[in-house]
Order: structure tokens, then sequence, then C-alpha cells
């Protein structure tokens, strides 16, 4: 099962650190040079540009930096691959993981190629990911997911074919919708069975034999 995450914000004071992956209280700081700042247009105020936003990790003391509201160090790590995703779908989402903040097309093309995957592990293997899916809902996973997908060009008409480029859609927030997609199928159609089925198996061996009888 995968860690919570919080994805680091500029304007949040608490969230996962990409230096050491804890979610950690920050201290922030702000530096700026004193040409950089100008009245404002409507001569209210002072505006400040290329701000230097320094934030402190409270549990490793390692720095997190943005200018103005661009994120620059260091590479924010992704969501962790929930730990019962199949090794060759989990291949795939950690090398979009490396990659996503630097190049978010490539990391959703390879995001929407390991869905696909993913619908192969699990038994699905139409050449249309939207029947995969579909097929998937009718096994459990819940429709939002669907819908979901949907809105993010991976099933319906409009669906991008795994592998391919959408380049109206594919940025830093596509790709972070994906990976938790990722996390949620995972979650729901492997992660709980096999907790229900451990439950199940933890069953004196009495009762089990009873349950069978009332089955059949």
């Amino acid at each position: 099962m995968a860690k919570i995450y919080i994805k680091p914000e500029k304007e949040l004071i608490k969230y996962t650190c990409p230096h050491c992956g804890t979610i950690s209280q920050m201290e922030k700081d702000f530096h700026h040079f004193q040409s950089d700042c100008q009245s404002s247009s409507t001569g209210r105020g002072i505006v400040v540009h290329n701000q230097l936003t320094i934030h402190r990790c409270q549990c490793c003391g390692r720095k997190i930096i943005w200018i103005d509201k661009d994120y620059i160090y260091p590479d924010i790590i992704a969501e962790e691959p929930n730990t019962d995703m199949p090794d060759p779908v989990k291949q795939l989402y950690n090398e979009a993981g490396f990659i996503y903040n630097k190049s978010p097309r490539a990391a959703c093309a390879l995001l929407r190629l390991a869905i696909d995957r993913l619908c192969n592990e699990l038994g699905e293997n139409d050449r249309d990911i939207n029947k995969n899916i579909g097929a998937l809902v009718k096994k459990g996973l819940p429709q939002s997911v669907q819908q979901a997908l949907d809105v993010v060009r991976v099933v319906g008409n409009k669906a991008v074919h795994p592998g391919q480029i959408a380049f109206d859609v594919d940025d830093v927030g596509t790709a972070t919708m994906l990976m938790r997609l990722l996390n949620i199928i995972v979650e729901r159609m492997i992660t709980e069975p096999n907790e229900i089925n451990a439950l199940y198996q933890g069953l004196p061996e009495s009762v089990k034999e009873s349950i069978a009888k009332r089955d059949k």
C-alpha cells in the first residue's frame, strides 16, 4: 500500500519532503534584491520579482527552493507506487516518476503505457484500453476511476493510444493524476482482494468448512 503523499507547494507548511520522503513541517524564509522591488501598477503596495522562497525540512534539515511561483530544487519525488504493483508496471511508473517534473509529456506517455500494462497484468488483453478498463469496472473497479481516466484522455472517444502523446493535456498535473489513478487501480484490484483473502485464510478450518458448505 502506498504511503500518504503530499505534494510540495510553496503555500503549504507541511508536505512530503522531496529529500527524505517524510511528511514534515517546513520552516520558511524569503529573499530578494532591493532592485527587484517595484511599485504596483495601481500605486498601492510593492511588487517583488525574482523572490527566492526557501523551505527547510524540520525532519532532515535540507532546503526546498522556489523562485516566484516556479519550483526550482530539488526534483520533486513522485508518490511511491503501491507495493503490490506488478514489477513491469512499477518499472514504467518509477521511470515516469523520475522525470515527470522535468518532462511531463514523456512521463504521461510512460504512465499511459503503464496503465495499459496493468490491464494486461489483471487479465485484460484487448487492444482497446477503453474496453480493458470497462472490463475492470465489471470486476469491481469504481466507475469514477474510469471517468477520471477519460478526463485525462486515457479512455473514451478521445483516447490517446498508450505510448502516444497528447500535447494539450500532458503537464505535471496530468502526470500526477495518472500516478494517483494507477495506485488506486492497484489498491482496488490487487491490494484489497489480497487483504481479504489473507483474512479468510486466517479463519479456523472449521469456519472455512462451514462457509464452503453454505456457499454450495
